[in-house]
């Protein structure tokens, strides 16, 4: 009896090929398991682009604002668009330097400073507003100010807007450097909220002048407000795209965008992300070098 059993218990060890097999099975289940996920969150993300926005408004409205033109671009590229918003705008310039956003919106500060920091990225499009895609800043005074020249400035109170605005700070910062007045040489500054802020706190007497876009200056310019000094012509906010998307996708972003100007829902689209869009217009690298220049007039610390 206990000869049989040994012989059925050997001969069940030579002639059992299945646990050969899950041996040499083993070791290929255990890597298809450690990269199919891998795997699989990649594939995941190359199904969809990423439209990164500057969090120049609270994340949920701009995602309100840009949701038509994320859902037009998905429909025209047949992939879904996600908007993402990021904490801060150091955020977003490193992700759109890192070529971390498949397309991003930017100002035009933050595009130099991108620009100044990681390199070129392909441009696709630019805001236009009521017919030009060009804007200007506006250093103002009151119609009463004994000022009247950019150096007169030193000495005196002065109201910048977000300091992450372009024309409510970098500019009027840079034309201030420009005429030999740095922030040292400034009775007292302060940053308010909006460019609105700073017309009112020119016109209401609390700051000597102020620094805001031309719109703000044409609106409250006949409530007793002067031009002290205008920038040279900016170009708008822009999208943009990273330097190492596949040319096929990146042409077919441009045509997209510049297509919108057509589209049967083209005030929806452009409207939603700002009262007065007119439209996309065409825009390249050299269009930004008087900003980089300008905003090159001093070292922000």
């Amino acid at each position: 009896m206990e000869k049989s059993i040994n012989k059925r218990s050997s001969q069940g060890k030579k002639n059992n090929p299945t646990g050969g097999r899950w041996r040499l099975l083993l070791p290929l289940l255990c890597l298809w398991f450690i990269f199919y996920p891998q795997t699989q969150a990649t594939g995941a993300a190359a199904g969809h682009l990423t439209l990164w926005v500057h969090p120049y408004l609270p994340a949920t409205e701009l995602v309100n604002r840009f949701t038509p033109l994320a859902e037009y671009l998905a429909a025209g590229l047949d992939r879904p668009v996600e908007i993402r918003v990021p904490q801060n705008y150091q955020t977003h310039v490193e992700v759109v330097g890192r070529n971390q956003a498949d397309l991003a919106f930017m100002g035009p500060a933050g595009y130099v400073a991108m620009r100044r920091q990681y390199g070129e990225k392909p441009l696709l499009a630019v805001l236009e507003e009521k017919g030009s895609i060009l804007f200007h800043g506006v250093i103002i005074v009151r119609q009463d100010s004994l000022l009247h020249e950019l150096g007169q400035v030193k000495g005196q109170s002065f109201a910048f807007g977000d300091p992450h605005s372009t024309m409510s700070y970098l500019v009027p910062r840079a034309m201030l450097a420009r005429a030999g007045v740095e922030l040292a040489d400034l009775a007292r500054y302060d940053f308010l909220n909006s460019h609105h802020d700073v017309a009112l706190g020119v016109l209401g007497g609390y700051f000597a002048a102020g620094g805001v876009k031309d719109e703000v200056f044409d609106y409250y310019q006949p409530r007793g407000l002067r031009a002290l000094a205008v920038s040279p012509p900016i170009p708008d906010h822009l999208f943009a795209t990273r330097s190492n998307l596949d040319t096929g996708t990146v042409e077919r972003l441009r045509e997209l965008l510049l297509a919108v100007n057509e589209h049967p829902d083209r005030q929806l689209i452009l409207g939603s992300i700002k009262d007065g869009l007119t439209g996309l217009r065409p825009v390249t690298a050299e269009d930004y070098d008087e900003l980089a220049a300008l905003t090159e007039e001093f070292d922000d610390d």
